[in-house]
């Protein structure tokens, strides 16, 4: 072969085996990135688990009554604006009536008399709701104790008669944490009458909101003398049973709580003031308020 011919040999053999070479190396590369996806789709030994990816799933709506529509869940600001604590007073004689205040779908508290066909069913159902509970014992109002029904305290009991009236109220309302009068402005204005009351309250280590029936209670000096929490009604939501009339005074309370950073309203649970609550909870919010047990306000 003449040495021209031979160098043109060489060459195509050169280039036979770079293109060879390549070829082979591609095809490695495949090889190799087949085996990684292959091992990176292979599920997790037992034991191992990779982190699941969020799933958003859409938020809880509870079930309303027909025509009802849901309650707002509360927004809980990290610093609310005020608290609210809202006592629904004369609860007892219906369970129907402690249905409407479950309903509001916020921490209220109910206040139920003593002695009537619902009282103890009322408390348990509204404890078992995740509410508040409290006896809303009759006190003697100036026009006298006709109108006290069961389970009343009057300004001529003695101490001793006294405090059997109230263990029995608090008997017949399992579960109360605290003590409320039901009327009372003549026994509210008592000392001898309150101090009675509140030894009770102070055994069995419960509080006393005043529904401030009249201006010379004097729950809040004694509460202070024998050593118990107490709060004070701020506001009256339903001395009208009529819607306009309940919004104008729950705004005036959300008015009253923004000032002062809280506030105690005592409303009726048999009146309308439930299903108004609820439908102006937006309100509330958009101020920035938070619904409390009254407990929590209490000092």
């Amino acid at each position: 072969m003449a040495p021209s011919e031979q160098r043109r040999a060489r060459r195509r053999s050169g280039g036979g085996l770079q293109k060879a070479a390549l070829a082979a190396a591609i095809l490695l590369l495949g090889i190799a990135a087949g085996w990684w996806l292959a091992s990176e789709r292979r599920p997790a030994p037992p034991g191992e688990t990779s982190a699941p990816r969020a799933v958003r799933t859409p938020p809880s709506v509870p079930p309303t009554r027909p025509g009802r529509l849901p309650t707002p869940a509360p927004t809980h600001p990290a610093a609310p604006s005020a608290r609210v604590a809202i006592v629904f007073d004369d609860a007892g004689g219906a369970l129907a009536d402690v249905e409407e205040v479950i309903a509001i779908g916020r921490p209220v508290t109910v206040a139920v008399l003593p002695g009537l066909r619902h009282s103890a069913e009322v408390a348990q159902r509204a404890q078992s709701a995740g509410l508040e509970v409290i006896l809303h014992l009759p006190l003697e109002p100036m026009d006298g104790a006709k109108a006290l029904g069961p389970g009343g305290v009057t300004v001529a009991m003695g101490e001793v008669e006294i405090h059997a009236t109230v263990r029995a109220g608090l008997a017949s309302v399992p579960g109360a944490a605290g003590v409320s009068n039901h009327m009372g402005s003549r026994a509210t204005a008592d000392r001898r009458v309150m101090r009675a009351v509140m030894e009770v309250a102070r055994e069995r280590d419960l509080f006393f909101l005043d529904s401030k029936t009249t201006p010379h209670s004097v729950v809040g000096p004694v509460a202070a003398e024998v050593g118990i929490r107490s709060a004070a009604r701020t506001v009256f939501l339903d001395n009208e049973n009529d819607p306009v009339a309940i919004r104008r005074e729950i705004r005036r309370l959300i008015e009253t709580a923004l000032r002062h950073g809280e506030a105690v309203a005592v409303a009726h649970a048999q009146r309308l003031t439930p299903r108004v609550v609820a439908e102006m909870l937006l309100e509330f919010d958009r101020a920035g308020i938070v619904l409390v047990p009254v407990s929590a306000l209490t000092r």
